[in-house]
């Protein structure tokens, strides 16, 4: 089993509109092969932080989730109401 987190940011007075675009896309990664869970979040401190927890079946789950058309869309679509670049971490259980 493979674990994402992934802290997004959003631009100044943009936390709206990039919870539309998640909310758009998110169902279509719960139904990608071997996608176990996919499910963002946001802080309640600070509604601009967004943190997305993964979890996928193995390499290859990981893999086709990231050549999906709709996570490159999804990318396109938020790129304009992010507030710098995503941080990204990958676990594996121990």
């Amino acid at each position: 089993m493979i674990t994402i987190t992934a802290l997004m940011k959003a631009s100044e007075n943009h936390a709206d509109d990039l919870a539309k675009v998640i909310k758009e896309y998110a169902p279509k990664f719960l139904k990608d092969p071997g996608c176990k869970m996919y499910k963002v979040v946001k802080r309640i401190d600070n509604p601009n932080l967004f943190l997305f927890y993964e979890q996928y079946e193995n390499d290859e789950a990981l893999k086709l989730h990231s050549s999906a058309p709709h996570f490159k869309e999804m990318f396109g679509a938020m790129k304009p109401f992010l507030d710098g670049k995503p941080e990204i971490y990958m676990y594996t259980e121990i």
